[in-house]
């Protein structure tokens, strides 16, 4: 009898001493599955009037953006800059912030901003970056053809 209660106290050592090691060589490490941070959403964007994607130098010029954070809005930011793969006249860029939607989980960006007089000409990447409250910052580039009709 005392070396029944002894095989079956083996067995139950061996049984709990196969739990812990199984326990311990499970890794909860998340690193490979761990979450990305989320971004931000940019929709339905209209640049220039018609959605043509075109502007003017000395005239005004339609912006329009759908914005989501994935948390909450900092910034919205503008950004018309000079593609290396074209030539100009001179160096020009411009840029502008918004923090009006600061705070908001998402917004309709529509604005109407003047083109500077003292714009060049030519093709631009037109930049429109979300900066999240989170970190986390979205950045969608389209073309965007500056001209002159200045008579």
């Amino acid at each position: 009898m005392i070396k029944i209660k002894s095989e079956k106290m083996k067995t139950t050592k061996l049984i709990l001493v196969s739990l812990f090691a199984a326990m311990a060589f499970t890794s909860c490490s998340n690193d490979d599955s761990e979450e990305k941070q989320a971004i931000p959403t940019i929709d339905k964007i209209e640049l220039g009037l018609s959605n043509s994607e075109t502007a003017t130098i000395g005239a005004d010029f339609h912006f329009n953006a759908e914005v989501t954070a994935a948390d909450k809005i900092e910034n919205v930011q503008v950004k018309i800059v000079q593609k290396n793969t074209e030539t100009y006249s001179e160096v020009w860029s411009h840029e502008i912030t918004w923090t009006q939607y600061a705070g908001a989980k998402n917004a309709t960006v529509h604005k109407h901003f003047d083109i500077p007089e003292d714009a060049v000409a030519g093709k631009y990447d037109f930049i429109i970056i979300v900066n999240d409250q989170n970190g986390s910052k979205l950045e969608v580039k389209k073309n965007l053809t500056i001209i002159n009709q200045k008579i």
